[in-house]
C-alpha cells in the first residue's frame, strides 16, 4: 500500500506542477480534476472549476464551444483528434492562446475519461500574428511600387506615340514605336505582378499572349501575318522575365518589321519551353530570311545588339538558322535574385 500511495503521490505531483495546463473530464463534460497550472493562469480556485461542466465556466470562450464538442465527440466515436488551437480566458477577461491535445483514457477498450492538455502559445501567436502583419504590409508595398512603375511607364508610352503624331521622318517614327513597345513590354511585366498572388513572378503564358498580341496590333499586320504560340506554363522571376520579354518584343518586331516585305503573307512562331535544368526559347517566322553576310555578333541594329546584350545578361547562347525564314534559339536559365547595398 505505501508503494501504492507512493506511486499515487507521484503522479498528482507530476500533475499538479505540469507547467501544461491539464483538465480531466467526463464523458459528459463534467469537470473531475485540473491542475495547478489552470488555476494559476485563469484566477479561479478548484472548486470553483471541478464539478461544472465545461462549458459552465468561462475559461474557454462561448464562440469555441462548438469546436470543443466537435472533438470530443469525434474521440468518442474512437477517432483520432489533432491538436487544435482554442483560447483560454482568465477572471479580468485577458486571452491567452492555447494548443489543445485532447486524449481519451480507457480500461480494457472502455473509454473512462478525457484528458485535455494546453500549452500556451500566447507569445508564439502574437509573433506570428506580427510576422503576417509585416507581410501584408510588404506586400501592398510592393503592389503599390508596380502599380506606380506600370503607370509612369504607360505615360512615357503614351508621350512617345503623342510625339510619333509631330514626326513625318519614316525612320524617326520606326524609332520612337520601337522604344514604344520596350517600354510596353515592361510596363506589362509590372502590370502582371501587380495582378498576381505572386509579387516575385511573371506567368509567362498570359505575359507572351499579351506582348505578341500588343506587337502585331502596334504594326497592323493581322490580317497577312499570323501568330502561332507554344508556351509551357512558366513562371519566370523579376531578374530573368525583364530582359526574357525585351528579347521577346526585339525578335517579334524584327520579324514584322523585316520578314515579310510588300504585303507577304506568313507565320511568326514564339515558344518557351523547359529543357531539364534550362528554358529554350525560340523565335522564327518563315518570311524572306537574314542577308548572307548578317552577323549577329557583329550586327549595327540597335534592336539585336540588345537581343545581344540581354542574351548575355541572363547567361544565354543564341544560336540562329536560316532554312525556310530565320529562327532565333535561345538556351539560358533563369537568373538568380542578386541582393542589391
Amino acid at each position: 500500500m505505501n508503494l501504492l500511495r507512493k506511486s499515487e503521490e507521484k503522479y498528482r505531483m507530476l500533475f499538479e506542477e505540469d507547467p501544461y495546463f491539464n483538465m480531466i473530464l467526463g464523458k459528459d463534460g463534467t469537470i473531475l480534476d485540473v491542475n495547478n497550472t489552470i488555476t494559476h493562469i485563469i484566477g479561479l480556485a478548484k472548486e470553483d472549476i471541478i464539478g461544472k461542466n465545461f462549458s459552465q465556466i468561462e475559461i474557454i470562450p462561448k464562440e469555441d464551444l462548438g469546436e470543443y464538442y466537435s472533438k470530443i465527440k469525434s474521440l468518442l466515436n474512437g477517432e483520432y483528434v489533432e491538436p487544435f488551437e482554442s483560447h483560454f480566458r482568465d477572471t479580468e477577461g485577458n486571452i491567452s492562446y492555447v494548443l489543445i491535445h485532447l486524449k481519451a483514457i480507457t480500461d480494457n477498450g472502455d473509454i473512462l475519461y478525457i484528458l485535455a492538455i494546453g500549452g500556451d502559445i500566447t507569445q508564439r501567436k502574437i509573433a506570428e500574428n506580427e510576422i503576417k502583419s509585416s507581410l501584408v504590409e510588404k506586400n501592398t508595398l510592393l503592389q503599390e511600387i508596380h502599380h506606380r512603375v506600370k503607370n509612369n511607364m504607360q505615360i512615357t508610352s503614351s508621350l512617345l506615340n503623342l510625339q510619333i503624331k509631330y514626326v513625318d521622318d519614316g525612320k524617326a517614327v520606326d524609332v520612337l514605336k520601337e522604344s514604344q513597345n520596350r517600354v510596353k513590354s515592361m510596363a506589362m511585366i509590372h502590370d502582371k505582378l501587380y495582378m498576381s498572388e505572386d509579387l516575385t513572378r511573371i506567368n509567362f503564358v498570359n505575359y507572351i499572349n499579351n506582348l505578341v498580341s500588343n506587337l502585331f496590333y502596334s504594326y497592323n499586320v493581322e490580317d497577312t501575318i499570323k501568330p502561332k504560340l507554344e508556351i509551357d506554363m512558366i513562371s519566370l522571376n523579376m531578374e530573368t522575365a525583364v530582359p526574357c520579354g525585351l528579347i521577346i518584343s526585339e525578335l517579334v518586331s524584327n520579324s514584322l518589321k523585316y520578314a515579310f516585305p510588300d504585303g507577304m503573307m506568313g507565320e511568326i512562331f514564339v515558344s518557351l519551353r523547359s529543357k531539364q535544368d534550362n528554358y529554350e526559347l525560340i523565335v522564327s517566322d518563315n518570311g524572306i530570311g537574314l542577308p548572307n553576310e548578317f552577323d549577329i555578333n557583329n550586327t549595327k541594329t540597335l534592336g539585336l545588339m540588345l537581343v545581344n546584350s540581354l542574351t548575355e545578361q541572363i547567361d544565354g547562347k543564341i544560336t540562329i538558322n536560316r532554312e525556310n525564314g530565320t529562327r532565333f534559339s535561345i538556351i539560358f536559365k533563369e537568373s538568380i535574385y542578386k541582393e542589391r547595398i
